[in-house]
């Protein structure tokens, strides 16, 4: 807090705990005083991955940028996620997704995604990139790494910011809108 408001930041990488059940303890979302939720949607009681996000957004300058680890189901879950998400997607906060390996963190085994969000321009985003990086991995014991190479080659396809067949897709919002703002990156992106 900074002078009874949320303080904000130029950047935040976040890597918050997935599908936190307890996310609401000591708040009461629909009454948040720090305006978290009213805009965009209540949160599932069972499910804070965006509860995390939106805390984010509001912590954000009007130009900041975030990078979000959160589960790949943030991507495509229904209710109140997809009204949340149809939100957020309205607002043009999401800059890019870069979909990552299952049995990459441990405590899961679960698929993750890297939500790349961008507050400058935002009025003006009629697109995001999607990069699916779920198959550049390698098994090391019982979990798998990303190798230096899979990372430099998400890092190129974010830089290039263009269509590469099976693995990154520019995806205008009136396409999204069409899918019901479902964001799967397999629903985007066909493997070759």
């Amino acid at each position: 807090m900074e002078n009874g408001k949320i303080k904000t930041f130029d950047y935040v990488v976040a890597n918050p705990p997935f599908s936190d059940k307890r996310w609401s303890n000591g708040i009461d979302p629909d009454r948040d005083v720090r305006e978290r939720f009213h805009q965009y949607g209540t949160p599932p009681k069972k499910q804070g991955d965006y509860a995390y996000m939106l805390h984010i957004i509001r912590s954000l300058k009007s130009n900041g940028k975030a990078a979000i680890i959160l589960p790949h189901g943030v991507l495509f879950r229904g209710n109140a996620e997809e009204t949340i998400r149809k939100n957020i997607l309205k607002k043009g906060y999401i800059k890019a997704i870069i979909g990552l390996p299952a049995n990459l963190f441990f405590g899961t085994g679960i698929p993750a995604c890297i939500i790349l969000l961008d507050k400058s321009q935002s009025a003006t985003r009629d697109s995001i990139l999607m990069i699916n990086a779920s198959e550049d991995f390698i098994k090391d014991g019982p979990k798998n790494r990303l190798r230096e190479m899979d990372v430099h080659r998400i890092v190129d396809a974010y830089q290039q910011n263009d269509n590469i067949p099976g693995y990154a897709s520019i995806v205008k919002i009136n396409e999204i809108t069409k899918n019901n703002y479902n964001l799967n990156l397999p629903r985007y992106i066909k493997n070759n």
